[in-house]
């Protein structure tokens, strides 16, 4: 059996996260295309972004709680190959209906990707390196975005759309090969911090889970910021075709910029709150101060309702996405600085969940809100709901911030 080490393991979880919202930003991307196609209207396309959501939400705590049974090789290797062949499948669409059908099934693979990931970086990292490390292998919620447009939209214009799914799905199943084959948990190999990939160990119950505030601060702190950066997810391509009349060649040249800045913020994010912790602040207090300042400057994304040249409309975007993927890298930090790391996959599910929830809601209104009104009820409303979350996880988080 060969040596793993973490360098190994943050690249399999980049490269893992990166191909998961490559999957997930396709339709994104084609989403101009295919409402014109298929005569989809953007309330329809809410529909098809929250079966994504509804089953995303319910499964993200099931599948914290899968990987902790499984162990995080098995729990997430067949999650990655599952949503995977769903990619795939999506070439077979024929209305809103079976896209609707589709997403609900991808969603129930790509809810294992951050709890699978942190568990995995729970096992491997002590809590100084942490937030750096988990800042690293969410820098593919940002690579994945980034990747996107340009190789979505380049597959699209020749190929054909049909291609984008098949071509993109077929990237996880080649990332499964050498998941399988090389990973394996620290107690298994020369690294132990006394967690092993084993199935069947003990996890939190259900009761204890729901009865913490810790885990309801968080969750609420995502429950109002996760919507957020959803609707950059999926619905900035379409917003810029909207609004500045971007065909599908200039989407795939200009819409990955805001990603780009996501990736830039969620390694500082990191970055900032570990060099806090070095100077001897408090691990939790350390991701709020970060936490805090991210909050602030999400609310640039309010300036694209002043805004018409383009230059200026990716750049209020851009400084908004630095600013969630900053936040993000802390947030998911969060669960496993409180909780020991058995437990640490089934507590981010459930606060995955509750951000999902968010999610749902506020996809549902922005469909109707743009479909009836415009864009900026939705820009207004993104403004408050960081600072709202950061509000809720410090009261609930209360002398557990001073005291880790």
């Amino acid at each position: 059996m060969r040596t793993f080490t973490g360098r190994q393991v943050v690249v399999l979880l980049l490269t893992a996260t990166t191909i998961n919202y490559i999957d997930r930003q396709t339709l994104s991307v084609l989403a101009p295309l295919l409402q014109k196609e298929l005569h989809i209207s953007s309330l329809q396309y809410s529909y098809a972004v929250n079966a994504f959501l509804v089953l995303y939400a319910l499964m993200y705590l099931l599948m914290g709680r899968v990987v902790d049974r499984l162990g995080t090789r098995k729990g997430l290797g067949f999650a990655v190959i599952w949503w995977s062949l769903i990619e795939m499948l999506h070439v077979t669409v024929t209305g809103i209906q079976t896209l609707c059908v589709y997403r609900a099934l991808l969603a129930v693979g790509e809810a294992a990707i951050v709890p699978g990931g942190v568990k995995a970086v729970a096992e491997w990292f002590d809590a100084k390196q942490r937030s750096v490390v988990i800042g690293t292998f969410e820098m593919g919620f940002s690579l994945g975005p980034l990747i996107a447009p340009p190789l979505v939209g380049w597959i699209s214009l020749r190929q054909g759309w049909h291609a984008a799914f098949f071509w993109t799905g077929l990237l996880g199943l080649i990332w499964a090969i050498p998941w399988f084959r090389f990973y394996h948990a620290p107690a298994m190999t020369v690294r132990n911090y006394g967690v092993g990939d084993h199935a069947g160990k003990q996890v939190m119950p259900w009761v204890e889970l729901f009865h913490s505030k810790q885990v309801w601060g968080i969750g609420f702190g995502r429950f109002f910021s996760d919507p957020v950066w959803y609707f950059y997810l999926f619905w900035i391509p379409k917003y810029l075709s909207d609004s500045q009349g971007l065909s599908l060649g200039s989407i795939a040249a200009f819409a990955w910029i805001p990603y780009l800045a996501s990736l830039v913020g969620g390694v500082t994010g990191g970055i900032a709150s570990s060099w806090l912790v070095r100077q001897g602040v408090k691990p939790v207090k350390a991701r709020q101060y970060v936490m805090f300042l991210s909050s602030i400057l999400v609310s640039s994304g309010v300036l694209c309702v002043y805004l018409s040249r383009l230059v200026f409309v990716l750049t209020a975007l851009s400084i908004a996405a630095f600013a969630m993927q900053f936040w993000g890298a802390n947030i998911d930090t969060l669960p496993i600085d409180i909780f020991p790391s058995e437990h640490a996959a089934q507590t981010v599910g459930f606060t995955g969940l509750m951000g999902a929830i968010g999610g749902i809601l506020f996809t549902a209104g922005t469909g109707y809100v743009v479909q009836h009104f415009s864009y900026t009820p939705v820009w207004v409303a993104s403004t408050v709901m960081y600072p709202t979350g950061l509000l809720l996880v410090c009261l609930l988080l209360g002398r557990q911030s001073s005291s880790t």
